[in-house]
């Protein structure tokens, strides 16, 4: 008997990757209160989601790996995600980014 990998549309989707670029528009970068509202979207997707930007890829799940990125205003962000509800999480993350982070943190 011979087995083969779960190729199902469900383990398929699983396991790709998508990927968006992001900038930092907040005027005061990413900072304590925008790294959590990451952390917030990638644990309530339960995907995995990394970040890479300045020479470093962190995990979007940890808030100390996220400050680590020390993205000034304008920095290019890559955000890339796996897992049954990665291109949620990654539209999630993105809204984070447009116009004034701070304030999608607040609501």
């Amino acid at each position: 008997m011979r087995c083969f990998p779960d190729s199902s549309p469900q383990h398929l989707a699983e396991r790709a990757s998508f990927t968006r670029v992001v900038v930092v528009a907040d005027p005061d970068g990413l900072h304590l209160r925008n790294c959590l509202a990451v952390v917030n979207v990638v644990q309530r997707h339960h995907a995995r989601v990394t970040i890479n930007g300045n020479g470093q890829v962190v995990d979007a799940a940890s808030i100390l790996e996220l400050m680590s990125l020390a993205a000034i205003p304008g920095t290019e962000l890559i955000v890339s995600a796996t897992g049954p509800k990665a291109i949620e999480a990654l539209e999630d993350i993105a809204q984070l980014f447009v116009g004034e982070p701070s304030e999608a943190c607040s609501g």
